[in-house]
């Protein structure tokens, strides 16, 4: 049997030893930290920057022109948004014009005769151009066609609003600005456009393979909404002051500064 070496008879190596644990006594070997922290360790930091916080939550001070408020209105977090009592006037006009003919105002009989045959010659013409759509997924192409009836009508109802709103405004002993007579001319082509695209419907709508294809008032009031809606957007971006809150930041930075002056005096 060979002896084992006087060097290494103080040498001891825990490779030598097995571990036993006793389960029962509520040993549980050796204690390693977690994989994964549980949610109970994380703690809130309540006083973390407590001043910043209060000025990144504070409103921004801003300032928006008179007429912004009288078409458009901004919602509980400050943001620019329609004005329900304007889209309710919007489709009091559309109300009011949905299910009127197309009329000319000239006096000569002979010129509206001429008129007339040229309107129903330009229906006729929309409609043999859509024909060709409706042989194949006529309810797409016929969806697709509501849709831009739809959206004229809302468009041709707020554009005569504005025109009947601005016209009211302006000063009655001088001249229509240019900027009227525009708006004038573009409400009676968009009023030509509507009754083209709806009196194209009575033609064609049949072919749709819709169970529905009357002028929705529901529908029409949406695209009010939305046309409202980016006005207002855009009202708002380009009209917004916030020299409020520039004026604000400078004072501040210059009431730093006289401090730190002062400190240093």
């Amino acid at each position: 049997m060979a002896k084992k070496s006087k060097a290494n008879a103080n040498h001891f190596d825990p490779a030598d030893q097995v571990q036993v644990v006793d389960m029962a006594n509520g040993e549980t070997g050796e204690l390693l930290p977690p994989q994964k922290t549980p949610d109970s360790a994380w703690q809130e930091d309540t006083i973390a920057d407590p001043v910043g916080v209060e000025e990144r939550n504070a409103p921004t001070s801003i300032s928006l022109p008179d007429y912004y408020f009288k078409k458009y209105s901004l919602d509980q977090e400050g943001k620019a948004t329609f004005n329900p009592k304007r889209v309710e006037g919007i489709m009091k006009v559309f109300e009011s014009k949905k299910n009127t003919p197309m009329s000319f105002l000239s006096k000569d009989k002979d010129k509206v005769k001429e008129d007339t045959d040229f309107f129903l010659s330009q229906v006729a013409q929309v409609v043999e151009g859509q024909r060709p759509l409706l042989e194949i997924d006529p309810q797409s192409s016929g969806i697709n066609f509501l849709q831009l009836t739809t959206r004229t009508w809302a468009e041709f109802s707020s554009i005569a609003y504005e025109y009947q709103e601005d016209s009211e405004a302006v000063n009655q002993s001088e001249e229509l600005p240019t900027w009227l007579i525009e708006r004038e001319d573009k409400m009676f082509g968009l009023g030509r456009k509507a009754r083209l695209l709806s009196a194209a419907v009575e033609m064609i709508g049949e072919d749709f393979g819709l169970s529905d294809i009357a002028l929705n008032s529901k529908r029409v009031q949406t695209e009010i909404e939305r046309r409202q809606q980016r006005l207002a957007e855009w009202n708002y971006k380009n009209a917004v002051n916030i020299s409020h809150k520039v004026a604000s930041d400078m004072n501040r930075a210059t009431l730093e500064h006289t401090k730190s002056v002062f400190d240093a005096a």
